[in-house]
């Protein structure tokens, strides 16, 4: 008796939500067949090129004067390949490229609109100083911005004292100073006073091919590092086992007892470890320390998030909207993530998300137009008291209290909240937080959901 009750309740709050259903409708806006490619590194070069091949207008704009990126700065990998020989090529078929538009110099100003119509505002420092403005508008986005090695650590103020990169290009500029080294030590997992605790994931792979080329140069060089974990996953794990076929010292230490760096008068630099594996304090001399730093987000990240509209993850990175499912997708529609914008990544890793960026951007850029709305939240502006609590709460920044005609507000206040439906994604938070209950979801209105005519929402007949 109580199932057939409960099965009789259950069709009865069904035909009354199909009572008061309302067909859903959405518009169909132009999509504009360009996309907006920010950072002229090996990623956002990769994307740039895959949108332009399928015969996309690109604009990529890259702050620095030159495109590359961490490209730039990097001589070998340990794999073997050089990879200014993938920065040429990619450097040539972009400036080569009919549909690729290349400002460099270039930073981005303003971002609005929505998926399929964004209107971006870029400004150009010329090389005499004075600046230029160009507006342009595109159909998608992809960040592509990259990361930085960090530099903020009080040892690199000591002589003698350098990071990875700075090792690499002595090992490539400065051979003679290379096999004139006797004692260097490595220190990984170096990061800044007060910076987050994170793994690069790249550190331990850069440090095994570097100290292997070292020890290719200077075979009776003493090479040590000081390591609290290594991370050199699947089959990088060759290049650590290579590092210690060919004599390099690992030594693990703590956070409790992290190493410490000092100078004596006179002597070169000495480093004081506590060997957890032989429970002791141990003094290495050292010609030459190197820091193996954190890899951090670039300068203006948390700028460029703020004009786009896109959220950062604790470290500091662009968030992606789901990490499995949608690693290249922010939450708001059209603006897409590639590369280590989104967190530390190999070359091969940084392209294969590029491309998978670029590919999600084309499903949109291939469509004469979109359907935007649906689901989405209204307001009704003769309720709205403009007390800014939509835009607060909304996890998008999508509500925006605008002036227009017939849209002033209770009392005449001068505005009232307006949501863009074709930025809208239906999550309703402001529905739920709007004290004066003047934003409704569409099919999900508070009399769709009450039921009041058949009593639906919590009784039982």
């Amino acid at each position: 008796k109580q199932a057939n009750h409960k099965a009789a309740e259950l069709v009865r709050v069904a035909v009354g939500r199909v009572i008061v259903a309302k067909p859903v409708h959405k518009e169909k806006m132009p999509c504009v067949p360009a996309a907006l490619v920010i950072g002229g590194g090996a990623a956002g070069m990769t994307a740039a090129l895959a949108i332009a091949d399928s015969g996309y207008n690109v604009h990529l704009v890259e702050r620095e004067v030159r495109l590359g990126g961490n490209l730039l700065d990097l001589y070998y990998v340990a794999e073997g390949y050089n990879p200014q020989r993938l920065l040429r090529d990619l450097v040539n078929r972009v400036r080569s490229h009919q549909r690729i538009t290349t400002h460099t110099r270039t930073e981005l100003v303003n971002h609005i609109g929505h998926v399929g119509d964004f209107k971006s505002e870029l400004q150009t420092s010329r090389p005499d100083g004075s600046m230029e403005r160009l507006t342009i508008s595109h159909g998608v986005t992809i960040v592509a911005t990259g990361a930085r090695e960090t530099r903020e650590h009080p040892l690199l103020k000591l002589s003698g004292v350098i990071t990875q990169r700075e090792l690499e290009e002595m090992i490539i500029h400065q051979p003679e100073n290379i096999t004139a080294l006797k004692d260097v030590v490595v220190i990984q997992c170096a990061r800044p006073i007060g910076f987050p605790e994170y793994c690069s994931r790249v550190c331990c792979t850069n440090t095994m091919k570097n100290v292997i080329r070292l020890k290719l140069f200077n075979p009776n060089c003493r090479v040590t590092v000081l390591y609290k974990n290594i991370v050199t996953y699947g089959f990088r794990e060759e290049y650590y086992t290579e590092a210690r076929r060919l004599g390099v010292i690992f030594m693990r230490y703590t956070d409790e007892r992290p190493p410490k760096v000092f100078r004596v008068v006179g002597d070169p630099l000495y480093v004081d470890v506590y060997d957890v594996s032989l429970d002791r304090w141990m003094t290495l001399k050292a010609d030459l320390v190197t820091l193996s730093m954190a890899v951090a987000p670039s300068e203006g990240t948390t700028e460029l998030a703020r004009k786009l509209r896109v959220p950062l993850s604790s470290e500091g990175f662009f968030e992606e909207a789901q990490l499995k499912l949608r690693p290249m997708d922010f939450m708001r529609e059209g603006i897409f993530l590639a590369g280590m914008a989104h967190y530390p990544k190999f070359i091969e890793e940084s392209i294969s998300h590029a491309l998978a960026a670029a590919a999600r951007a084309l499903t949109l850029l291939s469509q004469e137009s979109l359907w935007l709305g649906g689901v989405v939240a209204q307001v009704d502006p003769d309720k709205c008291v403009g007390c800014l609590t939509c835009t607060r709460t909304c996890p998008f920044q999508i509500p925006q209290v605008v002036q227009f005609e017939g849209r002033v507000g209770v009392g005449g206040l001068g505005g009232a909240a307006w949501i863009d439906p074709a930025q809208c994604q239906g999550c309703g938070t402001c529905t739920g937080e709007c004290p004066a209950n003047a934003i409704q979801l569409i099919n999900y209105t508070d009399e769709q959901m009450m039921l009041r005519s058949i009593q639906g929402l919590g009784a039982w007949h």
